[in-house]
């Protein structure tokens, strides 16, 4: 991920990220939003490319 910034300061911000560090605590808090697949379609399959196509074309979901 590029974060964008264009302040000096913001700047800083982003790049001071790698001292960054979770606590045991932080990762046990964290865990269950692991669902142990992927969140986006993975567009080398072809079911999961029609099903994105298929969402695209309900018109109770795209007429909202």
């Amino acid at each position: 991920m590029i974060p964008k910034a264009v302040h000096r300061e913001r700047l800083e911000e982003n790049l001071a990220i790698r001292d960054f560090a979770l606590n045991q605590e932080d990762m046990e808090r964290i865990a269950p939003l692991d669902k142990d697949c992927p969140s986006m379609p993975d567009t080398r399959k072809v079911s999961e490319v029609k099903q994105v196509y298929d969402y695209l074309g309900n018109p109770v979901l795209t007429g909202l």
